[in-house]
């Protein structure tokens, strides 16, 4: 069925970036800094919660994306032309120059590295989660080919199976995509919510917010971990009500240009971020290692995903949007001659 969405619908999704920025700034935060004390896991918690904030998120605007535009060509180039460019490029510096792994190199960039954990290391153990993501992206469009934009209805039993395997196998999650990938579709549930769901006003949707904010950290905890299966659940939830705040106060903090500006770099931000704290940037004191190199790793990372999203991954953006453009304009040509032929 199609929905007609609200002129304001840019406006309640535009404080999707603040999402995204908080779910890097977490998983930054998790991989370099002490998060208080070791007994309490806090940077286990916050790098749980920031991956599941994040995956609900890709879940729920790739769906959405499919479901107004279900070209599969669209959808492959430019996710791809997303992904690709930077990850290839750091892998290769990486493995070609820095830490010599041709294994690691050919695993790494066919994405399947979250079930070689053979070839994990600590350059490329992030990219567990970009296998996830890719493996998602191949599944929608192969059930897209399968059945159209009316097969995207599959996501709600997919999400449910894919939770009862979670449940038997790792309750708590992991690495690989088939313990993982229900929170990606609990966010393609959402995307199928959305042209529904009913706005708050802005006190309860900030109250709502809040809480399944929390309850979602606390399931994020690893002392919970026989119950992270919820995460999924409580993850979709923040969103929608992420959504509801963002429709109920569009002049929010988590759409401004400081979280629309994190958000553009957060996938560089990811990418690159290991390289700043690795071996020498990761030894001595506490004192020298966080007072002293863990600020000049920031800075690196922050400069280089600045440099990559503006002026590496843009570039690669652009050319999928001219080839897109006139793919378009050849294919209009093309229906046009077939319609003046009858």
């Amino acid at each position: 069925m199609e929905t007609k969405e609200s002129p304001q619908s840019g406006e309640v999704l535009a404080v999707l970036h603040g999402q995204r920025a908080i779910s890097i700034v977490l998983v930054l935060a998790t991989h370099m800094l002490p998060l208080g004390p070791k007994g309490w896991r806090l940077n286990e918690t916050a790098g749980v919660l920031g991956m599941s904030l994040f995956f609900v998120l890709s879940g729920f605007l790739i769906t959405r994306t499919l479901s107004r535009n279900p070209d599969l060509c669209e959808f492959i180039v430019r996710r791809f032309t997303r992904i690709l460019p930077l990850a290839y490029i750091y892998t290769a510096v990486i493995f070609l120059f820095v830490s010599f792994n041709l294994g690691a190199l050919v695993w790494t960039n066919l994405f399947v590295i979250n079930y070689l954990v053979q070839y994990l290391n600590a350059w490329n153990g992030h990219f567990w989660s970009l296998c996830v993501e890719v493996h998602f992206y191949l599944a929608i469009a192969l059930l897209l080919l399968a059945g159209g934009r009316k097969s995207l209805w599959m996501v709600w039993p997919a999400c449910l199976i894919m939770t009862l395997v979670r449940i038997s196998v790792s309750p708590g999650g992991g690495i690989a995509t088939h313990v993982q990938i229900d929170e990606i579709l609990s966010g393609a549930c959402v995307a199928r919510l959305y042209p529904y769901f009913s706005r708050l006003n802005f006190r309860v949707s900030f109250g709502l917010l809040g809480s399944v904010f929390l309850v979602s950290a606390v399931f994020s905890s690893p002392m919970l971990d026989s119950f992270g299966y919820v995460r999924a659940y409580t993850a979709a939830l923040t969103l929608l009500a992420m959504l509801n705040y963002g429709a109920a106060n569009p002049e929010t903090f988590l759409a401004s240009r400081p979280m629309v500006y994190l958000a553009n770099i957060s996938y560089a931000l990811y990418v690159i971020h290991p390289a700043t704290v690795y071996g020498f940037m990761s030894e001595g004191s506490l004192a020298t290692k966080y007072l002293l190199k863990r600020p000049v790793s920031f800075a690196l990372t922050f400069i280089l995903a600045h440099i990559s999203t503006f002026y590496w991954e843009r570039r690669w953006h652009l050319i999928a949007q001219h080839w897109l453009q006139r793919r378009r304009i050849r294919l209009t040509s093309m229906s046009l001659a077939a319609s003046a032929r009858e």
